[in-house]
């Protein structure tokens, strides 16, 4: 890898910039990677830390330059964990201009949403845009207020954690608290992600940020460029200004996200949630995203808002009384079934915690309400829960390679049931045929209140559909579960 040393001159005078102050000689340059509003950002060193290197373009002008210093004395003042770290900056005569911030390893989030080869779950991105709405609205409560005036998806970097933090200041703006203010040459910022008044010369104030974030919102939702149909300015911001053309929001839109993305790209910037009111509506579209049962939405609403992660012990109290889960004999053989198929992971406490992803996926798997059992009484989620994890060809939340695996040097008619890996609250029945071959996967989909349909045939419960399948012979050995009441099961046999 090619590397550039700087070597420097004296150092400056301490305190002149308002700034931290780095020597020339201080940073090394490595590979590049991104271009900021003046310059090229490249990976580099500096004092033995991995960091990102904003470099000044060779040929700038005055104006550029006093930008150049306006953003490093912007960025100086800002301190807040989704804004990114600014750690000090080169302003010497005669040497590169150079600004020295935290390296953001994953890159940014327009490139993530573009790569077909990143997974990203919908809760992810909707965190990632809650963490950017939480750095704008640091800017936007300042005293005087800071407008970012270039917020978009290219903007946003991602740390190794998946946390996003809002970059490159070199348009932003310091206007009075409940003061306007308007381009008079040039309109600042990137056109599709312009606000229409200042697309036309009108007067804006910070509402201006919360259009730019509409569009981004709108990325992170679908993954696509926004108006990627236009090939004309000039058609493009005619549309925009004054048809009001905003990207299509998909049909199947939670309503929460919906209207949310609408207001911030509404026309009327008086219209537009403040960051503050954006976050609070976010809490609720995470939940929205990864809970679709509506009393189990309710349920995390309650206890829980504004978490995305709960302890088990402080999950399971609240659970056990949401669902009036009795004090009976079958107590403890419950919760021992919720704790196994939920799979709390540890915290970096060390303690067991629930995510919300999880309890979405389980209610979607098991339904909340209660249903009729076989003998004509009434089933709860404790009771599917307790009697699936009992079976002994169900092998819960494996991958199909693991299925594979399993079942590839098994006999013929050797099946196993599973969470399907693909589709949330469907189950997987994986079996190798009879008549030989490679393991078979066969997609069931559940339906609160309805059933278990495969190839078109519903039946009330997945050992029914077993049951009266002529080719699943033989239970796949090795379930996990298996093990959950070996000893409560001799204890009740008389063994010690």
């Amino acid at each position: 890898m090619a590397h550039l040393a700087l070597q420097g001159a004296n150092r400056p005078d301490e305190g002149s910039l308002g700034a931290p102050e780095i020597f020339p000689e201080e940073i090394t340059v490595e590979e590049e990677i991104g271009s900021g509003s003046f310059g090229k950002v490249y990976k580099g060193r500096c004092r033995q830390k991995p960091v990102a290197v904003k470099i000044l373009h060779r040929t700038f002008d005055k104006r550029t330059l006093l930008a150049f210093r306006r953003e490093v004395k912007i960025m100086s003042k800002i301190f807040h964990p989704n804004i990114c770290l600014f750690m000090g900056a080169c302003l010497l005569p005669e040497k590169p201009c150079m600004m020295v911030t935290e390296l953001l390893p994953k890159g940014d989030v327009e490139s993530l949403l573009h790569d077909s080869k990143v997974t990203l779950s919908l809760f992810l991105r909707m965190k990632m845009a809650r963490d950017a709405a939480l750095g704008m609205n640091w800017l936007h409560c300042s005293n005087p207020v800071f407008i970012h005036r270039d917020l978009k998806s290219s903007n946003l970097l991602v740390d190794n954690n998946m946390n996003v933090k809002v970059c490159d200041f070199g348009l932003s703006q310091l206007i009075p608290r409940d003061h306007k203010v308007k381009d008079r040459q040039n309109a600042k910022g990137t056109p599709l992600w312009m606000a229409p008044e200042v697309m036309m010369f009108q007067e804006f104030n910070e509402k201006c940020d919360v259009y730019s974030f509409g569009i981004v919102l709108w990325e992170l939702l679908t993954r696509q460029e926004p108006f990627s149909e236009y090939t004309s300015f000039e058609v493009f911001k005619a549309d925009v200004c004054h048809k009001q053309v905003r990207p299509i929001i998909p049909a199947d839109t939670p309503s929460s996200l919906s209207i949310l993305i609408s207001r911030c790209w509404s026309a009327d910037p008086n219209e537009r949630p403040s960051f503050e009111a954006i976050i609070g509506q976010l809490h609720k579209v995470i939940i929205d995203v990864s809970i679709r049962d509506e009393a189990a939405r309710d349920f995390w609403t309650i206890h829980f808002i504004k978490r995305e992660e709960v302890h088990w012990p402080e999950f399971l109290e609240a659970f056990c009384k949401f669902t009036g889960l009795p004090d009976d004999s079958m107590r403890e053989r419950n919760i021992k079934s919720l704790h196994a198929l939920l799979e709390p992971k540890k915290d970096e406490g060390g303690a067991e915690a629930v995510s919300i992803e999880q309890f979405g996926r389980l209610i979607d798997w098991f339904g909340l309400k209660k249903s009729k059992s076989d003998d004509g009484g009434e089933d709860s989620i404790f009771d599917r829960m307790r009697e699936m994890v009992q079976k002994t060809w169900f092998h819960g939340e494996i991958t199909t390679q693991e299925a594979n695996q399993k079942l590839s040097t098994l006999p013929a008619g050797t099946f196993l049931v599973r969470f399907s890996s693909t589709h949330n609250g469907s189950y997987t029945i994986s079996s190798l045929p009879q008549s030989g071959g490679k393991v078979k996967h066969q997609r069931v989909s559940y339906v609160e209140g309805v059933g278990y349909t495969l190839n078109g045939e519903t039946k009330p419960s997945l050992e029914v559909m077993v049951r009266d399948a002529n080719d699943l012979l033989i239970p796949c050995p090795g379930s996990k579960y298996q093990s959950l009441f070996v000893e409560q099961s001799t204890e009740m046999m008389g063994y010690e």
